[in-house]
């Protein structure tokens, strides 16, 4: 058996593993505003990091300030922003008493600024639950009960979710997918929530509740406060320690845009997936080379057979993982709403996606990462 036969029997086999995982994960990720409601709803902070979020800020702050909610406060840190985000909370502050704004104070040499900003908000905070949210997020009025169900049912003493990625543009047809081709594909869930390993996690930044006193014994934004990935970071820390855990999918209830353009889409995720991934050039690597293996390989080679002759056995192989692949990236486009052609165009979006991984490894190895002006680098780069 020649190299080529070999490959595409191997990418068979891992895209028949992915596509379990992900009908595991299609079925077994609960959607918030389906779990049954509490009796008694606890105290909540909702603590808003904001730098340079003039674009945003507003739509976020309205919708957290019309949650059908019983009991809590709004908390918005302006972290030395740039912008007219400071004048805009001061407006919205004027009439509204659950929101409280602080302007942030500098930022400490050995912290990233988004850990600061958060670790400053928790310490403001009264809730007997934190729930940090990022300022580009929009929220339907049951955000906020569904998340606490969602806790209250799990017992959990995290619960992240991720909101429904909204794409405005081409640029962003093609990377946006990726992440929720990740999600759904990345490790079956009821595993991920049996194991206390604290590998089997994905914890989103966008929306995060915790039990207070639970975020204060994994030592809070403290324990990652050097971390451009603090999300992943302290979901692992949560189950390092034995803590609860647990994902769900917010997409009926809120939802993000995260960029706008191509630029803000590369530069964005360049700063965090290295770290997504504990700064492992080994697996930034090996992603990599599944991505180009998987969805970028078998297309070149399908491509060539309108060039060249090439037996009808390795065509057939290929015209499979073709058939497997697109299969894969159309469950993840109909699990998370996407158009629905954007699942044709899944090996563009791995070869950016090699792109991103490649450049994120580098800027952070080499101390160049920068977000919003700031440079964020961490050096704890391992093999």
């Amino acid at each position: 058996m020649d190299l080529s036969n070999l490959l595409f029997i191997i990418a068979s086999v891992v895209l028949s593993y992915l596509l379990i995982v992900q009908f595991i994960n299609f079925f077994s990720l609960r959607k918030l505003g389906h779990f049954p409601a509490v009796e008694d709803y606890p105290f909540v902070s909702i603590l808003v990091p904001a730098r340079n979020e003039e674009r945003n800020i507003e739509r976020c702050v309205r919708s957290l300030l019309q949650q059908d909610y019983p009991n809590y406060e709004i908390l918005v840190l302006d972290d030395e922003s740039e912008d007219r985000t400071w004048e805009i909370l001061s407006n919205l502050a004027r009439d509204n008493k659950k929101l409280h704004i602080f302007k942030g104070n500098p930022l400490p040499e050995d912290w990233i600024g988004k850990c600061w900003a958060c670790h400053q908000l928790s310490q403001s905070a009264r809730g007997e639950y934190l729930l940090f949210v990022d300022a580009d997020t929009e929220h339907k009025p049951t955000m906020l009960r569904s998340i606490i169900d969602a806790a209250q049912f799990y017992q959990a003493d995290l619960v992240t979710g991720f909101p429904h990625e909204e794409v405005g543009s081409f640029s962003e047809l093609l990377t946006i997918p990726l992440i929720n081709w990740g999600i759904l594909s990345a490790i079956p869930m009821p595993l991920a929530f049996a194991l206390p390993h604290p590998a089997l996690s994905i914890t989103v930044g966008q929306i995060m509740l915790f039990k207070r006193e639970s975020y204060e014994q994994i030592g809070g934004h403290v324990a990652v406060k050097n971390h451009v990935c603090e999300d992943m970071a302290l979901g692992r820390l949560i189950k390092a320690m034995g803590f609860r855990w647990r994902l769900v999918d917010a997409g009926q209830v809120s939802r993000c845009r995260m960029y706008t353009n191509l630029e803000e889409v590369v530069n964005g995720l360049s700063k965090t997936i290295f770290g997504a991934i504990n700064f492992r050039t080994s697996l930034i690597l090996l992603f990599s080379l599944l991505l180009f293996l998987l969805f970028c390989f078998p297309i070149l080679v399908l491509l060539l057979s309108f060039i060249v002759p090439l037996a009808d056995a390795l065509v057939k192989k290929v015209v499979f993982v073709v058939l497997l692949s697109l299969l894969s990236w159309m469950l993840a486009n109909i699990r998370f709403p996407l158009p629905w052609y954007t699942a044709f165009l899944y090996p563009l979006i791995s070869a950016i996606s090699i792109f991103i991984f490649i450049r994120s490894m580098y800027l952070t190895s080499t101390g160049k990462a920068c977000w919003k002006g700031r440079f964020i680098a961490n050096y704890h780069v391992r093999q």
